[in-house]
């Protein structure tokens, strides 16, 4: 039988991501697949352990710093993968210390670092001691929260400038949980109830979602795609926040319906479902090999009709058709999602923000184009950043007066008490919504 290291594994996952400027969640799905031998539980802490350590890698790099003269930045790559996922093992699971610190400095060994275990060993068995004696910047500082928390200092500082200091660090405290799995009930094909029972005899645990009605939270999901409901379709990955944009479009049957920046696909396939697949739905994206993932999604959830269609969101076009509704999810800094993909928070410096801005206003300016008389223009992010949302909202309907913002309260959880919803737009704090973060603007053309 062949023998995997799944600490092995998650080691190199973590070298691959943090040198190589690769996903994580493209990476950790490669090297699973191509490990595929291990088992379940074996699958799974390859996993949490590189999501856990890319979560909170400035305080794991912070500890490897108090107690190692080689300070991080001059440490060897591999060596450097093994001691972060070490720290995050000792630190953050209910894993023994002793075997966190013999299997790395083993693993020191595996690359041809035998002559570094050594130091492998020192810095860790001093980090497992000392985990009490940590030293921090002084509370109350974005500084502070930076570290506790692992989130860059330009975010935390930005952060604090909109929300206050407590409500950054309820953000920061929430993108550092281990999200669940959020899923949309296939309407087409079941209801809520049919599918939470086939998924808990499976063996998934399932839960109601809060915000949407379609909505179910799943756990004890290894993959998703080998599960019978997914096969026959009855069900798509899509979070809550991503659902309300939808349910603030509120796309009716046999309306026309344009998704300029659609890719996965999960707002255009809420939107088929809750049109009954009828009626006219162009969903579009830059990337043709997105274009064929959308395609093949929409035929194993049954919807028709979808025309997937490749085209730059920013581009006009010369002569083009209206639409009833248009939703632009535009391309952003996706702040807002740092929970499930930890890796935003190492590869921002906020420098993109500015072009990114850009960008969005063109996509703006073009969707203007596209809206009949009297009907509906919702963009979105799934960002919190006030330059993308709010700022760009203001900057439209300056420039289009002939659009006005509309009131979607009625489409909030009754309970939500929210002050920007008469002015037509939400943002969604994920700590206090479970939900992404996340930006909703709705208006309407006027006729």
């Amino acid at each position: 039988m062949i023998q995997i290291n799944p600490r092995e594994i998650a080691a190199e996952a973590l070298m691959e991501i943090m040198t190589e400027e690769a996903y994580n969640n493209m990476t950790l799905r490669r090297l699973l697949r191509q490990n595929g031998a291990m088992p379940r539980q074996d699958r799974a802490f390859v996993t949490e352990i590189v999501n856990g350590t890319l979560r909170n890698l400035i305080y794991i790099d912070h500890v490897l710093n108090t107690f190692s003269k080689t300070k991080t930045e001059k440490m060897k790559p591999w060596l450097l993968a093994v001691m972060r996922s070490a720290v995050y093992q000792m630190y953050f699971m209910d894993v023994p210390d002793s075997a966190a610190c013999n299997e790395a400095v083993k693993l020191a060994g595996v690359r041809g670092y035998a002559s570094l275990k050594g130091f492998v060993n020192g810095v860790l068995r001093t980090a497992a001691k000392k985990k009490n004696e940590i030293p921090l910047p002084e509370k109350g500082t974005a500084e502070y929260l930076s570290v506790a928390y692992s989130h860059p200092l330009w975010l935390v500082k930005m952060w604090v400038a909109y929300y206050g200091y407590e409500e950054a660090e309820k953000i920061c405290a929430f993108d550092n949980q281990s999200p669940d799995v959020t899923i949309r009930v296939n309407t087409l094909k079941t209801n809520k109830a049919e599918l939470k029972e086939m998924l808990e005899k499976a063996g998934v645990e399932v839960r109601d979602g809060k915000v949407s009605e379609n909505a179910l939270h799943l756990t004890k999901t290894a993959d998703l795609s080998r599960l019978e409901a997914f096969q026959k379709g009855l069900f798509h990955v899509q979070d809550e926040s991503s659902q309300l944009a939808v349910k603030i479009l509120d796309p009716q049957k046999g309306e026309s319906i344009m998704d300029m920046c659609a890719a996965p696909g999960g707002k255009s396939f809420t939107t088929a479902e809750k049109m009954e697949n009828a009626g006219t739905l162009v969903s579009c994206d830059i990337y043709e090999h997105k274009i064929e993932l959308m395609e093949e999604g929409a035929e194993r959830l049954g919807i028709s009709m979808m025309e997937c269609k490749v085209k730059d969101a920013a581009e006009k076009e010369e002569e083009h058709e209206l639409f009833d509704r248009v939703l632009v999810d535009a391309p952003c800094s996706g702040l807002g999602l740092m929970r499930k993909k930890p890796d935003i928070r190492l590869k921002k410096d906020g420098n993109e923000i500015d072009s990114l801005t850009g960008i969005q206003r063109e996509i703006l300016e073009n969707a203007a184009g596209y809206v009949k008389p009297g009907g509906v223009l919702v963009y979105s992010t799934c960002t919190l950043c006030r330059k993308e949302n709010e700022k760009n909202l203001e900057w439209f309907l300056k420039n289009h007066p002939e659009f006005e913002a509309e009131d979607i309260t009625d489409f909030l959880p009754a309970d939500w008490k929210v002050d920007t919803a008469k002015k037509g737009y939400i943002t969604l704090l994920p700590h206090k919504t479970g939900t992404d973060g996340f930006f909703i603007s709705r208006m309407r053309r006027k006729d």
